[in-house]
C-alpha cells in the first residue's frame, strides 16, 4: 500500500509490472487524491481531506442551509479512504491466495468519499434534484435531529413504527391522522406543530431524563457525547474502548483502541509511533540481508 502522486514509484523504477516479476502474488494497492487514470489535469493535483470532501461531493451537503459548507471532522475524508484502502487489499490478497496471482488497486480518495453519498446521485440523474444542506435534520420524514435538552443535546430518530412509540412518549395519540400525516409533511402545519411539541417536551428535561424515557419507550435517542463525556461513559469502559500503550516517542498513552472485536483474534496496539527510520536495521538489515556498513552507507547517502 502506498500514498503518493501517480508517476512516483515508476519514476523511481519500481513500476507495478516491473516488482510483480519479483513476487506474481504481489497486491499493489495506489491510494491519492484523484486516482492513478482520468482527466490528465486531475491527475497531476495533490489533495487533503477538506479537498477530497469538497470534490467528492459530501462537503457541499453538510452544514446548514444558513452556513457555509463544512466539512465533516475529525478527517472523516482521510477516515474513509483508509477503509476502502484496507477492505480492497484484504480482498486482493485473498483473491492472490485462491488464484496465485495478485493485482493493482486504485484508491482515489475522492471516489472513496463520493461512494458514502447513498442516493445523491440517482436524485439527481432521474430528477435533477441538487441535494442541499439540511443541518441534522432528516430529509422528507421525522424526526431525526438534534434537539437541545436542559442542560445539553441529543439525537433523536423516530422512523416507520417507532414513530408511534415515540408519540406515546410525549403524550400524543399515535391514532391520530393528524400526528401521522406529520410524520413525512414536514413543511405543513401538523408538521411545524408537531416538531415544535417534540422540541418543547425535550427543553423541558434534563439530558438524562430524555434519554432514559426515549430508550425505555425503544426510540433511539442518544446524548451528544464529547471526549469528557466519553472518557466517564460506563459502556465505553464496559466494552473496554480505551486502552493504554507504550509510544516511542512519548511515553505511556492512552487512547481508542481496536475495532471491531474479534471473539478469537483481538486486535492489540503492539506499538506506538516511531521515529523515520526507526526499523531500517530489520528491514534492510535482518530482512534484505544488507550489512551493518551498508545499511549505513544507505543513510549517510539519503537514501533511507
Amino acid at each position: 500500500m502506498e500514498s503518493s502522486k501517480p508517476g512516483t514509484y515508476p519514476r523511481w523504477g519500481l513500476d507495478d509490472d516491473t516488482v510483480r516479476k519479483v513476487n506474481p502474488k504481489l497486491v499493489i494497492t495506489h491510494v491519492s487524491g484523484y486516482g492513478q487514470y482520468g482527466d490528465p489535469d486531475y491527475i497531476r493535483r495533490t489533495s487533503y481531506d477538506i479537498v477530497g470532501q469538497a470534490f467528492g461531493g459530501s462537503m457541499y451537503q453538510t452544514g446548514f442551509p444558513e452556513n457555509p459548507p463544512s466539512r465533516a471532522a475529525p478527517w472523516t475524508g482521510d477516515y474513509m479512504t483508509a477503509m476502502f484502502t484496507l477492505w480492497s487489499s484484504l480482498a486482493g490478497l485473498t483473491y492472490a491466495r485462491a488464484h496465485g496471482a495478485g493485482q493493482s488497486i486504485d484508491v482515489a480518495q475522492f471516489e472513496a468519499i463520493h461512494r458514502t453519498l447513498g442516493g445523491t446521485m440517482v436524485e439527481y440523474f432521474h430528477k435533477g434534484q441538487v441535494r442541499e444542506r439540511s443541518g441534522n435534520k432528516g430529509q422528507g420524514f421525522q424526526p431525526l435531529d438534534s434537539f437541545q435538552t436542559a442542560d445539553g443535546w441529543v439525537a433523536v430518530g423516530a422512523l416507520t413504527e417507532v414513530y408511534n412509540r415515540l408519540l406515546v412518549a410525549i403524550g400524543l395519540d399515535p391514532a391520530d391522522s393528524k400526528w401521522q400525516s406529520a410524520r413525512t409533511n414536514l413543511d405543513s402545519i401538523e408538521g411545524i406543530e408537531f416538531d415544535a411539541i417534540l422540541r418543547g417536551w425535550i427543553a423541558e428535561r434534563p439530558t438524562a431524563e430524555v434519554v432514559r424515557v426515549l430508550n425505555e419507550a425503544q426510540v433511539p435517542c442518544a446524548k451528544i457525547m464529547n471526549s469528557g463525556d466519553i472518557a466517564e461513559d460506563p459502556h465505553y469502559r464496559a466494552r473496554g474502548m480505551h486502552v493504554e500503550w507504550d509510544d516511542e516517542q512519548i511515553g505511556r498513552v492512552r487512547g481508542i483502541g481496536v475495532v471491531p472485536k474479534f471473539s478469537k483474534t483481538p486486535g492489540r496496539i503492539w506499538r506506538g509511533t516511531v521515529a523515520v527510520g526507526h526499523d531500517n536495521q530489520r528491514v534492510y538489515g535482518d530482512w534484505l540481508g544488507k550489512s551493518a556498513n551498508e545499511v549505513e552507507a544507505l543513510r549517510r547517502d539519503g537514501v533511507i
